[in-house]
């Protein structure tokens, strides 16, 4: 009998050291945590709106090279509907929203060129730009925007209304943005 309560005993040992962690230990780890994301959030959320960012930069990067390959399609130069927004992106200090020119221009073959390479049509509607970006606030403000430069041989393509760290840039007046101030400036923008 002495003996089959000693096993009994190794039994009861055993079968405790196997019961899983404490409620202590279980506190621990969650504390653990809760510091760990407490420490890690704000990086994280840097990262995430710096990924959005640049994605932004690629969205603006994209929209010029499509209006470059537009402007000089041969095709395009021969038709008469789009003239006037070829001569807007070679006018000297030229500042202008993409989507002023509305249905027209959106319907044209300049327009629909511009559409097939990036997927939408930027000249198409007010309010629109805000659904294909990304970083905060631009999604929510956003509105693309180009500039030419005093000689008229290079154009930007910017996102009005915010800048490369995600803070809102307020700009009332659009027009009183000069090639040179956007290209020194925190806009998310195509060179």
């Amino acid at each position: 009998m002495g003996e089959s309560a000693v096993r009994g005993g190794k039994r009861m040992r055993k079968n405790k050291a196997n019961g899983g962690f404490s409620l202590v230990e279980l506190i621990i780890v969650i504390a653990i945590m809760a510091i760990l994301v407490g420490v890690m959030a704000p990086q994280l959320i840097k990262y995430i709106e710096k990924t959005n960012v640049s994605a932004d930069t690629q969205l603006c990067d994209t929209v010029k090279r499509a209006i470059e390959v537009a402007i000089n399609d041969p095709e395009i130069i021969a038709d008469a509907d789009s003239d006037g927004i070829r001569d807007d992106f070679t006018e000297p200090n030229a500042n202008f929203r993409l989507d002023r020119y509305g249905d027209t221009l959106a319907e044209s073959l300049f327009g629909k060129s511009v559409a097939e390479t990036i997927g939408f049509n930027p000249f198409k509607g007010s309010g629109l730009h805000h659904n294909y970006m990304k970083s905060n606030p631009a999604s929510k403000d956003g509105i693309l925007c180009v500039c030419v430069d005093s000689t008229g041989s290079h154009f930007a393509v910017y996102i009005a209304h915010s800048d490369k760290t995600g803070k809102k840039r307020d700009i009332n007046d659009l027009s009183s943005c000069s090639y040179d101030t956007v290209m020194d400036s925190d806009m998310i923008v195509a060179k």
